[in-house]
């Protein structure tokens, strides 16, 4: 018999069963009693300590009534439900009695009589279900009651020091000059030095997620050559970088490559100028190279630049129509679409004519040293703290992606490989088109990790003075700026970023995974 329904439906003869004394049921009601008296105890003191303590903001005064009106109303609901539904509270489970109903009174007996039957239904207290519901609806009221304290605690304080709790400031002027920042004066406001330092860290980001990509797919298939030497010098690679920490692997190449490395010096007082390689027969630059400052040649735009990008975005246009109609021709006919040729060459010739036609939107710009000797103009330059940021992040986050290929690419079934091997497909035709496909299903997870440490950690370019967001944030605080609103945009600006590359990964990665039918 599992409920009291069953047990009153065999009309059995109740009148054996003893009766819960009286004692009893009292001592269950005091039970219950003293249970509501603590949480009712508990409700008034919380609220009467946040009015004592003259909260009034909204959230301290929701939390008070919480305690005072919702958490008792909870418990009373509780212990009505479960007398209602199996005739059982809190109080009369502690003493061992239950309220049955035989189909003609109710009576209050005594749990351990073996004729008494269990309830078919757990009380709400023990409710599995309504233990999880309790446990997420007090780890939500736990923890928004912890950030409210911490917050609390801020406000109190900074009104303690006199530090303004708005974001007005950033309208103020900087009052510091950024490195490299052409453009930017001293009177530029906050926000606007904060931007540039945004852009220097996308910068960053990009170029050394890109070395990271590179270089470790071609040091993690590396490790897995034939070849012993070609092999050994993967793993000591891997096993070198990735066991010392990323800041020293960034100073050390600002250090041995740039301040104290092999490339000249550039003081003017002392008459040492970069070194700057220039074209046979020529006076332009190709390359511009000192130990602070490294210059390449770069495309600078003239007249009719956004016209030739709309006419690009139309090559683009019928390229993706002649893509279309080699598929269809070669789906009709057999033959092969070569499609890739056909769209690259068509996209290239309208390219190409527009350039032409248009009398060349962009040309050249070379880099060379200004008459006073003191900077570089013309071309691309960039200084020697992005140089060894992005070099150390990025060799330093490649000894991870080349563990993350080797594994994927060990990953995939042994046939694989030998399938390939069967067609007589050659060593790179069998990772470009059987293994490496299979294998990066497997690794774009852990990659999205590494492409996030290595934009966080493009934080520690402070170390080498590069101007990313987090040196231009510390500098404003180091002037007396406001410092938890700057922490709290540099966190805001970190996840952003983190969660957008995350995104587009995760999109692309759920692109290429195979499709159940």
């Amino acid at each position: 018999m599992n409920s009291t329904a069953e047990f009153a439906s065999t009309q059995a003869d109740l009148t054996a069963v003893p009766s819960a004394p009286p004692s009893r049921r009292v001592l269950a009601l005091m039970a219950d009693l003293l249970i509501l008296a603590l949480v009712g105890v508990i409700s008034v003191w919380q609220f009467g300590l946040r009015l004592l303590d003259g909260y009034s903001d909204i959230p301290e005064l929701a939390l008070a009534w919480l305690f005072t009106v919702a958490v008792p109303v909870a418990i009373v609901a509780i212990v009505v439900i479960d007398a209602v539904r199996i005739g059982q509270t809190p109080g009369m489970a502690a003493i061992g009695i239950r309220a049955v109903h035989d189909g003609t009174a109710k009576r209050v007996l005594p749990t351990g009589d073996p004729r008494v039957p269990e309830p078919g239904i757990p009380a709400l207290w023990r409710d599995v279900r309504i233990l999880r519901l309790a446990a997420q609806l007090l780890a939500v009221i736990v923890v928004v009651a912890l950030i409210r304290w911490m917050f609390h605690n801020l406000i109190v304080r900074m009104d303690e020091i006199g530090l303004p709790k708005g974001f007005g400031f950033l309208d103020s002027p900087y009052g510091v000059a950024l490195r490299d920042a052409h453009g930017f004066d001293v009177r530029d406001p906050v926000w606007r030095g904060l931007l540039i330092g945004l852009q220097n860290t996308i910068v960053a980001s990009v170029v050394g997620i890109f070395i990271a990509t590179v270089v470790g797919l071609f040091v993690g298939i590396a490790r897995l050559s034939s070849n012993w030497l070609v092999a050994k010098g993967a793993s000591l690679y891997v096993e070198s970088l990735r066991n010392i920490p990323p800041l020293v692997v960034i100073i050390f190449f600002g250090a041995a490559l740039f301040t104290f490395g092999p490339f000249p010096a550039w003081a003017v007082s002392r008459g040492s100028f970069p070194w700057q390689g220039r074209w046979p027969g020529s006076e332009s630059n190709w390359i511009i190279v000192s130990a602070e400052r490294w210059a390449i040649p770069s495309l600078g735009s003239n007249d009719n630049v956004g016209l030739f990008w709309l006419l690009v975005l139309a090559a683009a246009v019928v390229a993706v129509g002649v893509w279309v109609w080699r598929t269809r021709y070669s789906d009709a006919t057999g033959i092969p679409h070569h499609r890739v040729l056909w769209s690259l060459g068509v996209f290239a010739v309208i390219a190409v004519a527009c350039f032409a036609a248009l009398g060349g939107p962009y040309s050249w710009s070379w880099p060379a040293v200004s008459e006073n000797g003191r900077r570089v103009v013309g071309g691309f330059s960039t200084n020697s703290g992005y140089m060894a940021l992005t070099l150390g992040l990025g060799l330093y986050t490649a000894s991870f992606v080349a563990e993350i290929i080797r594994g994927s690419i060990l990953a995939v079934p042994k046939g694989q490989t030998e399938a390939a091997t069967s067609v007589a497909l050659k060593s790179s035709q069998r990772y470009r088109h059987v293994v490496l496909p299979q294998a990066q299903r497997i690794a774009i997870p852990p990659y999205i990790s590494e492409c996030a440490n290595l934009i966080k950690n493009t934080s520690l370019g402070l170390a080498v003075a590069y101007p990313d967001l987090f040196l231009v944030a510390v500098t404003a605080w180091g002037i007396n700026f406001p410092a938890p609103q700057l922490i709290l945009i540099i966190m805001i600006v970190y996840l952003t970023i983190n969660l957008l590359v995350s995104a587009l990964l995760n999109m692309y990665n759920r692109s290429i995974q195979l499709k159940e039918r």
